[in-house]
């Protein structure tokens, strides 16, 4: 059985915060708000594949008001959601993501 989940995430852009998306440090003069390091790309990435298998959001496993996570990189985050796929003997096929943003430009 194939099942597809759909992930969303918004962050607001703040100064002084390095700005990662993809787990890549794009140079630009704000960076992206939030507990981690606030990788929008990954945690809408990571709440696909938790929707993907029924489970809660990003914040249901790694809980924004908890001091463990704070600053934690988003990879993290991913791979915990992989273990859970794999933990219900399940497999990612594929990854489809699309990056909306005013600023910076991502690409030429």
């Amino acid at each position: 059985m194939n099942r597809v989940g759909i992930g969303y995430d918004v962050h607001q852009l703040k100064p002084g915060r390095p700005l990662i998306l993809g787990r890549v440090t794009i140079p630009h003069d704000t960076g992206l708000d939030g507990h981690s390091d606030a990788d929008v790309l990954m945690h809408a990435i990571c709440d696909a594949v938790l929707g993907a298998i029924g489970e809660g959001d990003i914040g249901s496993f790694f809980p924004p008001d908890d001091a463990e996570w704070k600053d934690a990189p988003s990879n993290m985050f991913l791979e915990e959601a992989a273990r859970q796929v794999e933990k219900r003997s399940g497999r990612l096929i594929n990854v489809d993501a699309m990056l909306i943003a005013e600023a910076p430009k991502i690409g030429p």
